[in-house]
């Protein structure tokens, strides 16, 4: 007989579902904890990359992205509103080949995979008429990696165009009190130069004051001496002639080493400009302490397009730098040569000393600003690291290699007239320091 049930009493099925409805209940406060949780990611997740696009944005130099297939991942403020001109909207996505026209895609393509294939930084500068006046520019592609599994692989390369136009008007500027300051430096020596000539203009001159005087005093009253002077007037003043132009010369190179000039690319030998370098020097007190010697490239002029006076003054400050390392009366070899990096041509001067050295920890930092191994009150640190960035100017190199106690080498390398600039992450040849003892 069935057993009487309460009517308060829940029936068998209810009593078996609570446990699944608890459980659902549970699954779904957990489900909306879990999605408030992914909202608020999602929503830190979207402010951190507003953030991160708003620095990138706010940063005042042109910035882009690309992949490893040359297209355009980033692209900031400063490319949309700049130069370029081009909305992000547009760029992203497209091959810097279909956005950038104003290098052609075979340099740039070169340019972008040697930062693929090295994995190093590489910079240029550029100069650019686009605003109506020239601006020059420094460019840095920078490699990526974002691939955990293969940490050196470069998977993208930024490329950060900064404008360092007035940079570099502050660099000239210190560059021009560099070179007055050396001027002053050479007047003594210049004095020196020219009472050489004047004297010899002088004892000319009063040779033939005497001796036409004589001619004046043997005359007959009224009438012309048949004598003949000592010596051949015409030669006294052909000599006077030469010795004047001498006078000219001397004057003319040190005033045209003064003069500040603005910046004008030109085909130059760099033998001419190691010449041009040393005769000013001559007439500077220290470069009669050591002895100069040159080993210019026989063959032929070693042609590069730039600017004359510049690398003149970048040339007389690291063989000054060599003469102040060197003891009274030691060598000094200024060299050039020709070499070639990759498929490009390039020109390079040497100046290597015999002086005491500079250590390996300090060959870092000698082309900081500042930065200088001399004595208190000898030297401002500002002479290599204006060097340095006039030879970057060209689209060349500087570098420097040392070892105590036996002397220095600075290298110079200027592409050849015609070629790239050379990049800062160039495979170039290791400059090594031959001592001069044992280089001979």
């Amino acid at each position: 007989m069935p057993t009487s049930r309460s009517a308060d009493e829940p029936a068998p099925d209810a009593l078996s579902d609570r446990p699944l409805q608890d459980t659902v209940r549970r699954l779904e406060a957990r489900v909306a904890e879990l999605e408030g949780e992914l909202s608020a990611r999602v929503t830190e997740v979207a402010a951190q990359r507003r953030f991160i696009e708003r620095i990138v944005d706010s940063l005042p130099v042109g910035l882009y992205v690309i992949d490893r297939e040359y297209r355009i991942q980033a692209w900031n403020r400063k490319r949309e509103t700049g130069l370029q001109g081009i909305s992000r909207a547009r760029a992203i996505g497209e091959t810097i080949f279909e956005v950038l026209h104003r290098q052609p895609a075979a340099v740039l393509r070169r340019e972008f995979d040697e930062v693929f294939a090295s994995g190093r930084m590489q910079q240029f500068q550029m100069e650019s008429r686009a605003t109506g006046e020239v601006r020059t520019y420094r460019l840095s592609k920078i490699p990526m990696h974002l691939d955990d599994a293969r940490p050196t692989h470069v998977t993208h390369v930024i490329t950060i165009g900064e404008d360092i136009t007035d940079w570099r008007a502050a660099l000239d500027r210190t560059a021009q009190s560099e070179k007055l300051a050396a001027l002053g430096q050479m007047a003594t020596g210049v004095m020196h130069e020219i009472n050489n000539p004047l004297a010899t203009i002088a004892a000319c001159a009063e040779t033939l004051g005497l001796q036409w005087a004589d001619l004046a005093a043997a005359a007959p009253a009224g009438g012309t001496s048949p004598g003949v002077p000592a010596s051949d007037p015409i030669e006294l003043v052909h000599i006077i002639d030469l010795e004047v132009q001498r006078c000219t010369r001397i004057v003319q190179g040190l005033l045209e080493f003064a003069r500040p000039k603005p910046v004008t690319q030109e085909d130059l030998d760099l033998n001419a400009v190691v010449r041009q370098s040393l005769f000013v020097l001559q007439h500077h007190p220290r470069g009669k302490r050591v002895s100069i010697v040159t080993e210019l490239e026989a063959s032929g002029p070693l042609p590069v397009r730039g600017d004359a006076d510049r690398l003149v003054q970048v040339l007389m400050a690291l063989v000054l730098n060599a003469i102040d390392a060197s003891r009274d009366g030691a060598r000094l070899v200024v060299r050039t040569y020709p070499l070639t990096v990759g498929r490009a041509r390039v020109g390079a001067i040497e100046v290597v000393d015999e002086g005491h050295g500079i250590a390996h920890d300090l060959l870092a930092r000698v082309f900081e600003p500042f930065f200088t191994t001399k004595a208190p009150g000898r030297g401002t640190g500002l002479g290599l690291s204006i060097c340095y960035g006039l030879v970057m100017e060209h689209g060349g190199l500087l570098q420097v290699d040392s070892m105590v106690g036996h002397g220095s080498t600075f290298r110079i390398l200027l592409p050849a007239a015609g070629d790239a600039p050379l990049a800062s992450g160039t495979d170039v040849p290791v400059l090594t320091h031959v001592p001069l003892g044992a280089a001979a």
